[in-house]
Order: structure tokens, then sequence, then C-alpha cells
């Protein structure tokens, strides 16, 4: 039986079961600091029996908080951003739990799968690829709940090689889902020349850990297609967010999945005409439905608005069968602290329409609330009652993450009906872009804002190869401006439609005669210095001078300069230490090829 899902962690969507770890073809990760080090040392680590995972947030000190887990004879597994993820005996739990002074205790976080390609022609890739872009030399990330099939995908649909890693605290890369995978190969088909990194999770402390190795690895964009429910009060705040904080802060962008659940989601203040305590979805109706398959994982979510980490409202979740009968009632005590959410995870046991009622047990004054019911799978049915405005995950409602709903069709180019969408509880209107989904990647279709999130990722690398100096801020913004307006819809997010063929060509980037551009010379194979002649049109971007050498990486230029010296370009380098921008038909050149 599963345990209801704690009100600070509710996450969207059955995590496929399974474990993780391996690192595919690219053993060449940094060093790491040492509670990063941890994560991946825990896969050698098997939980003891009779022991149950807890995650706990330390109050004041981290040191204490770890030794007051190790003082239970507590197995730590993963530790990040002050969090500690830990095997514990159950009386070790409950100590923890009455230890409030140096711990707090996180409920289970279930990150779910949002759910290539005809779609490459409607957002304009193909015009990139042909004038030689390809997200060469740029680092993105994958970053999810499993990666089944990778190693059958390499050097097909994705790289040969590609870097790898897993924090979950089994170590099992594949996570016993190929949702990350089918995110990889979008993000592939688009910009093939980028250097992909797969790395998935299962708990909120394995997600910190992960994105504490992303920032390490100095990626340069994160796809993320997964959500959480009501992980905080929905305005950008909360444990998720707090953690995609840390890498934004760093300079990495994001490209996220806004959610599928625009029609699965219902917003009203509560209200209660008969004076019973149960709220009135409709003039004669008290429960809201929404219908089930025998099998599917259901899970619902109230939250209400009031003060997070300290609410003195009380609302609660009832949930009853196609029979009539109570399947599963969440009732939890808010007096004043917790969070303003109740939440209720179960297995369907039969085929039918299930009710959903909302009681109120305690208010001086009727509360806002917001009501999610999904189902993993997720067939797609909507709710009895429903509210398309408000629907979005976390971390859709970041911020500074660039959060991607999903087109209808090439054909129609509309904001899909399931597709999440703001405002925020602040205000803010989300999504950022709209993107294709419903495509091919290798296996069975991919689809939802799962699909649309990667199309972003493979663009935001296509533009930091043609914009190497920009960072988060500035990809944003040319994604933006690489989109066109969309009509707008009754709950309308405000959001653009991804367009990168609008505004790019050749043009803005290489000369007129680019592509006949040319090193000429005796090219080592692999690795090493050449002696060469440019030849094709004058003022070449020598940032561009991999177009000239047929697609190898030219990390330095040299070019000899009278009387006596020489300018130079070095890769990655800052602006004040070259001094060679371009480069002119017939010049001699001397340049250093890597790998």
């Amino acid at each position: 039986m599963l345990s209801p899902v704690s009100a600070r962690a509710v996450a969207l969507l059955a995590l496929c079961a399974g474990a993780l770890l391996a690192v595919t073809p690219d053993s060449s990760l940094r060093p790491l600091p040492a509670d990063v080090e941890r994560a991946a040392a825990s896969a050698e680590a098997s939980a003891p029996a009779g022991h149950v995972r807890v995650e706990v947030v330390a109050v004041d000190s981290v040191d204490d908080a770890r030794a007051l887990v190790l003082s239970l004879g507590g197995q730590i597994e993963v530790e990040s951003g002050g969090r500690i993820q830990a095997q514990v005996t159950p009386e070790g739990e409950a100590a923890l739990r009455a230890a409030s002074g140096v711990v707090r205790v996180d409920g289970p976080a279930f990150a779910v799968p949002l759910q290539v390609v005809p779609a490459m022609e409607l957002i304009g890739v193909p015009r990139w690829q042909t004038a030689g872009f390809t997200g060469e030399g740029t680092r993105v990330a994958v970053l999810d709940s499993g990666f089944q099939g990778l190693q059958a995908a390499l050097d097909t649909t994705l790289p040969p090689s590609v870097m790898s890693r897993s924090f979950r605290s089994d170590g099992n890369l594949n996570g016993g889902t190929d949702h990350g995978r089918r995110s990889a190969e979008v993000i592939h088909q688009i910009a093939p020349g980028a250097d992909l990194t797969l790395v998935n999770f299962s708990t909120l402390t394995e997600l910190s850990a992960a994105v504490d190795f992303l920032i390490l690895q100095r990626v340069d964009v994160i796809s993320f297609s997964l959500g959480y429910i009501h992980n905080g009060p929905g305005d950008g705040t909360g444990t998720v967010n707090e953690i995609v904080s840390r890498a934004t802060a760093a300079g990495i962008a994001w490209a996220v999945a806004a959610g599928n659940w625009a029609q699965q989601h219902y917003s009203a203040t509560f209200r209660d005409v008969d004076r019973d305590s149960v709220h009135e979805f409709g003039p004669t109706a008290q429960t809201n439905q929404h219908t089930f398959t025998a099998g599917d994982l259901i899970t619902i979510s109230l939250r209400w608005d009031d003060a997070w980490g300290a609410s003195c409202s009380d609302y609660d979740l009832e949930l009853f069968g196609p029979d009539g009968a109570l399947v599963r009632a969440a009732r939890g005590i808010q007096n004043c602290f917790g969070d303003p959410v109740e939440s209720l995870q179960v297995l369907a046991t039969r085929s039918g329409t299930y009710g959903v009622r909302v009681v109120q047990a305690r208010s001086d004054v009727p509360k806002a609330f917001d009501l999610m019911v999904v189902g993993s799978p997720d067939r797609g049915g909507a709710l009895e009652f429903s509210t398309a405005a408000g629907s979005l995950s976390q971390p859709a409602d970041h911020p500074a993450v660039v959060t991607v709903g999903a087109l209808t069709s090439t054909a129609t180019r509309q904001e899909a009906a399931y597709s999440s969408r703001g405002p925020t509880m602040d205000g803010r209107q989300k999504p950022n872009i709209l993107a294709p989904t419903g495509v091919a990647t290798s296996g069975t279709g991919f689809a939802g804002t799962s699909a649309s999130a990667p199309h972003v990722a493979g663009v935001m690398a296509l533009l930091k190869e043609a914009f190497p100096d920009a960072r988060r801020e500035r990809l944003e913004a040319l994604v933006q401006l690489r989109s066109v307006g969309l009509p707008a819809v009754p709950d309308g997010s405000g959001a653009r439609r991804l367009d990168l063929g609008s505004l790019l060509g050749v043009g803005p980037f290489l000369p007129s005669g680019a592509s006949e551009a040319r090193l000429v010379g005796d090219l080592p194979d692999g690795p090493g210095l050449a002696l060469v002649q440019y030849q094709g049109p004058n003022g070449f971007p020598a940032r561009f001078a991999h177009f000239a050498a047929d697609g190898r990486e030219v990390a330095a230029i040299y070019a000899f300069r009278a009387p006596l010296g020489f300018d130079r370009y070095i890769r990655g380098a800052p602006a004040w230490v070259n001094t060679l921008s371009v480069m002119n038909n017939g010049q001699l050149l001397m340049i250093r090829l890597a790998e």
C-alpha cells in the first residue's frame, strides 16, 4: 500500500521503478566535492533490512544533522544543499521527526514525466543546419528519471559517446523508463554537434546532488521534462525551485516542461451554500469526477491559499470509487504549522469513474484552492470540472527558466488544450514558449510537454554556438526573439510559438559564399597543429572556422602579423585574449585541431 504523499513534496506522476548508475562511454568526470561524491558512492551501499528511506533538511547546522542521523544508526546515501538522504530504522525515523530543532523531515516527492520529425521544419532547424550550425561546442544536459535503451541508441539516434551519471541511491541509469533517452534524441536531432550529459535521479536530495554536479560540469543548458505537483505555493519558490535557482544563478539556462494538466486541474474559492462543510463544484455537484483504468496510479493534490509552512486553515480530501465507496482520504492536521497541502496516492483496482470531494475541516474564511487529479500512465482524461489557468507544475513556475508548452500540431499551430499554463500565483504569465510535440523518436512516439521542452533545449544549443558569449539571460532573450505571436486563447498564457527560421539564414553570421569556404592544407587525422590557407569570402568569422574545416573542432588559430608577431583566436578564451576575429581569402594560418 502506498503511503500518502507529504504536503511539502507532492510531485506528479509515476516515477518509473528501477535502479540507476552507469557512466556510459565517458569516464572523464571532473573531481567532485565531497557532498556530490557521496551521491555516487551511495550506489555501492545496499539498504539494511527493515530500514526506511528518509530525507531531512538541516534546520541550522548540517554537521549536527549528519551527526544525529549517524547516532541513530542511519546510513547516509546522499548529501546536498543542506539535505541528507539516509536509510534509518522506523524508530530512527520517529526520533528524527521529534528532533525538530535539528532537522526537518521531508516526505517523498515523485517527479512525473510530462509527456521527433516534421517539427524540425516547423521551427526552422533545417535552415540553421544548412548554414552549418549543429550546437558544436555547447554542453546540454538532460536531467530526467531514466535513460532506458541508451546503449542501443548510441551511434544511431544519439552520438557515439555521451557523458552519463546516475544520482539515484541504487545507481541505475535506466530508471525503468526511456523518458530521458527520448528527450536526448530530440535534442540530438536539432543540435547533433552538442555534447550531451545525461543525469538521472529519483528524490529531491538526489536531484539537488545532480544539479550540483551539472554546475561543476559547466553545462550551458538543462532540459527538464518532469513536473512536481504543489511543491511550493506556485509563485516560483519551494524546494524544487530552490534547487533550480542554484543552477540559474550559475548561468545555466533551463528549458522546463509546463505540464500536461490544464484539463486535470480545478481552482475555485471554497463554496458551501448548504453549510455541510463540503465544496460545491456545481449547484448539485459535491464531487469532481475523473475516469481511471484499473492499474492506474491515481495522484490527487489539494493546495489552498494560506501561509506556506504555517497553515492555520485545514482542508481535507476524499476519493470515492466507481461504486460510490470511500477509497482513500487525506485528513492531515494543519494547525498553524505545515504547508497548506493535502494529497494522496492510490492504485485504481477497477476501471470506472472516481469522484473527489474537498472538505473544510477548519477555516476562518473560505480559501481559494487548486485541485489536481492525475493518473499514471496519463491517458488524457479530463476532470468533470476543470480550470486551465494556474495548472503549471513545478519548477515550470520558476521566474528564471524558459517554460515550454505544447503546440497542437504543425497545421493548427495553437496551444494544446492539455498544456499547463499560468498565471503563476504571483501573476506572471507562463509558459514562455510553445514548441512541437507528438514526434517520433526511436521506438514509439514522444508526446506532451515532455517532448516540447527538449526542442527548446536543442534550439538553445544552436543559439549558443552562434552567440558563444551568451549566458542564461541572453539565451532566453534570443529564444524569445526567434518566436512568433499566437492568437489569444480563453485561458491565455501569453506564450509565443518557437520559430527559429524566421530570423536566420546564413546572413547574420556568415558572409555570402560561406558554404564554399575551406581550410586547405594537410590536416592531421587527430588533434594537432596544421599549416593551412583559408580560401573563401573575406570576413569569415574565426569562431566559425570549424565550418571550413569539414566540421573538425578548431581549438586555436594563429595568423602571422608583420613585422613580427601573431594574431590569435583561441576557442573559449576571454575576449581580451583574442586579436584575430575574421579570416580573409588567401590568408595563411596555423591552426590547432582538438579531438
